[in-house]
């Protein structure tokens, strides 16, 4: 800036020309220039502010002012400007313009306004201080918003504040989520102004749709700039509790009657969430109270945290024989149904039961002479069992029983826990043949009350040749006509021809009532005399029989105790009331349909393929032992029990019309299954059938094949 005193001595320098002028040449008096100051200070302005100060010109000569132009030069000219254009001034006249002062940066600013008259160039120096413009600052409270794991579909909220730090208003104008998973993630905030000082609270939302770590950026737009938080988060599985058991069923197997067995149960929760057993009980029929939660079932009310568990223990003690279940439900948050059940199954058995065995399988004492004795022989009663073995009666049974004795044999014995009783028996053949006989002995063993011993022998005659005695004459014509059987075709049937056939006698529809002479083909596979008028039959010679066919007679009773090579029985349509297979460990098939069959006994053995019990009077059955069982027909029977949860590979049921109140077909294989048909059991209200299987759209069956009560429920677990 120019000195002051410069400035007034050009100002009286000009004046003084002016005079002196007009001294010279009074008729020329020229134009004066004059303005009421040539230096302005503007002070302080703000940045981007500005600042007029007026200007006045005045002509005090006597000639025109003539004004050509006004320019402001120097360094910061651009910060300062002026309203002045070019201007002829008279003479006693003014001019007034202005200066603006409008600071662009901060700092010391000077210029000069330089005017162009017809009299010389003219100054006015201008100066002033630019100061910085007053702006706002954004605080933020934290630079990262961290929330942590949260469940999918949940949501956590999470805040920050805005603060304006600074001297001017904070104008925000935006907030907006950006970045891979910037869908997950919300601002609750809208545009506004934060005076000096001002402060905002802005919540965010975290709301993860799927699993996995989650980031994002929220942008806050401002008047001085975009500022920035790092959003975060991990989306986790829905927290659910997961409900295991340690066993489930609970299986205690065999226990005494009166005596009991406890086992150890472990509970888990192998899920994310707090397990809550709300309450529980003991349901089931009325043999449910042979089980009990040892503590109360009170005591498995609690909360189980996630990875932890819960042990407690579970006492059987049955009041009476035979297989019984039970469940503990469980109400829990861990089923949408709100509870389970865990099953418990066992069997009561009598305390201390014996167990009667035989040192031998049979006797056989060969070929005796007829009306001779062969050598004795014995074999031991044997005890297996815990408690003692009371034999009330040995005797001899069978067609051929009268030659066969007893020597020295009494009862009733009582046999202790491991000893044994020896029994002799003496063979003396009244007649030319195979004899065969049993030897029953009569005891308490529950499961083998009236245990038998084959016996057999040969009587021989001093001749041969003999004729075979055939009263029933359909039947004598029927073999004699058969010349596999008659080789010498002659109108007998001699004894030799008898034994040496092998094959299958098939006199169906003959009208025979007396087969009498079957005895002497003792080696003949098959028989089939269906549709006849037999009342009874002696097969106790045929032991090689696989096969027998004996439908539509009228037989009451039959004795197939030596026939146990037999693979396949047809006994349908007569009229047995009881019959006894136990031994049989061959059979494959049995047809016994259509009789008044209310004792059956079935053997213990897994080559059973097809039962046809139909139409008797059947009240239990139990084909657990029969995995390759493939067809079970009982309907029009007295059952209140079937389960075929063994029994894998069965694919037709008929269960029709019995008194059922328990149906268990969870075999696992049901799609495999033709056709289900339990309809016609009115006390029936739950079949449980295989888990993911649709039984009112079976796969693999015909149409409306899977039938039930309209009063029964289908379930996947255990029906209660």
């Amino acid at each position: 800036m120019r000195k002051k005193i410069t400035m007034y001595a050009g100002a009286i320098l000009f004046v003084l020309a002016s005079i002196t002028s007009c001294d010279k040449d009074e008729e020329i008096i020229p134009a004066v220039f004059s303005i009421d100051q040539i230096e302005k200070d503007f002070g302080t302005v703000e940045v981007e502010q500005s600042a007029s100060y007026s200007f006045e010109v005045t002509n005090k000569g006597e000639a025109d002012l003539e004004i050509d132009e006004f320019v402001i030069k120097g360094t910061d000219a651009a910060d300062f400007s002026t309203s002045a254009v070019p201007k002829v001034i008279r003479k006693g006249e003014a001019y007034s313009f202005e200066i603006t002062f409008a600071p662009l940066t901060e700092g010391n600013k000077e210029a000069i306004l330089e005017i162009t008259t017809n009299i010389g160039k003219k100054e006015v120096t201008v100066t002033g201080v630019a100061e910085p413009k007053p702006l706002p600052t954004v605080d933020l409270n934290v630079t990262t918003l961290s929330f942590g794991d949260v469940e999918i579909n949940q949501t956590d909220d999470a805040t920050f504040t805005i603060t304006n730090s600074g001297d001017a208003d904070l104008e925000i104008t935006a907030f907006e989520v950006k970045g891979t998973d910037a869908s997950e993630f919300t601002a609750a905030a809208t545009a506004e102004t934060l005076a000096v000082g001002g402060t905002k609270t802005v919540s965010v939302t975290f709301a993860p749709a799927t699993e996995g770590n989650k980031t994002a950026s929220l942008e806050i737009t401002t008047n001085v700039g975009v500022k920035i938080i790092t959003l975060d988060g991990k989306g986790t599985a829905v927290a659910e509790p997961v409900m295991t058991f340690s066993e489930s069923p609970i299986a205690f197997g065999n226990v005494e009657v009166g005596q009991e067995l406890s086992k150890t149960i472990t509970v888990s929760n192998t899920g994310n969430a707090d397990l809550e057993i709300t309450n529980v009980n003991i349901v089931g029929s009325s043999t449910a109270s042979s089980f009990t939660v040892i503590g109360g079932t009170s005591s498995l009310i609690r909360t189980i945290a996630p990875g932890d568990t819960y042990t407690f223990e579970v006492k059987f003690i049955p009041s009476s024989e035979g297989y019984v279940s039970a469940s503990i439900r469980l109400y829990n948050n861990a089923y949408d149904i709100g509870y389970t059940f865990l099953g418990m199954n066992g069997t009561g058995t009598a305390p201390a039961q014996p167990a009667i065995a035989f040192s031998e399988t049979g006797l056989g004492f060969g070929d005796v002479t007829v009306g001779n004795s062969g050598n004795d022989l014995t074999f031991a009663i044997q005890n297996n069992g815990q408690g003692n073995l009371e034999v009330s009666n040995i005797r001899i049974s069978g067609a051929n029983a009268s030659d066969f004795n007893l020597i020295n044999v009494s009862a009733p014995q009582t046999i202790v826990s491991n000893g044994s009783y020896t029994v002799t028996v003496r063979f003396t053949p009244q007649s030319e043949g195979q004899k065969y006989a049993q030897v029953f002995v009569e005891n308490n063993d529950p499961t083998k009350p009236n245990h038998g011993l084959i016996v057999e022998g040969k009587g021989l005659q001093a001749t041969t040749g003999n004729v075979v005695s055939i009263p029933d004459a359909n039947f004598k014509a029927a073999l004699v006509g058969n010349s596999s059987i008659n080789t010498n075709g002659d109108t007998e049937i001699q004894v030799s021809e008898a034994q040496a056939f092998t094959g299958e006698i098939r006199v169906d529809g003959l009208s025979i009532s007396d087969v009498t002479g079957l005895e002497a083909f003792e080696n003949i596979s098959r028989f089939n005399a269906m549709n006849n008028a037999l009342t009874s039959i002696d097969l106790s010679q045929n032991t090689a029989i696989t096969r027998l066919v004996l439908r539509q007679n009228n037989l009451t009773a039959l004795d197939l105790s030596a026939n146990t090579a037999l693979e396949t029985i047809l006994i349908d349509q007569n009229s047995i009331s009881s019959i006894d297979l136990s031994n049989h460990s061959s059979l494959a098939i049995l047809d016994c349909r259509d009789n008044n069959i209310s004792t059956l006994l079935l053997p213990t053995t897994n080559s059973m393929n097809h039962l046809y019990l139909e139409e008797n009077q059947i009240s239990t059955l139990d084909v657990s032992m029969y995995p390759e069982l493939r067809t079970l027909y009982v309907y029009n029977n007295n059952l209140t029990s079937v389960d075929i949860s063994n029994n894998s590979k069965l694919y037709v049921l008929d269960v029709r019309s019995n008194n059922l109140t328990s149906l268990n077909v969870a075999n696992g294989n049901n799609v495999n299954i033709r056709f289900m048909v339990a309809d016609g059991n009115d006390d029936l209200t739950c079949i449980q059938h295989d888990a993911g299987f649709d039984p009112l759209n079976p796969p693999n069956t015909q149409a409306n094949q899977w039938a039930k009560p309209s009063g029964a429920s289908w379930s996947t677990v255990a029906c209660q």
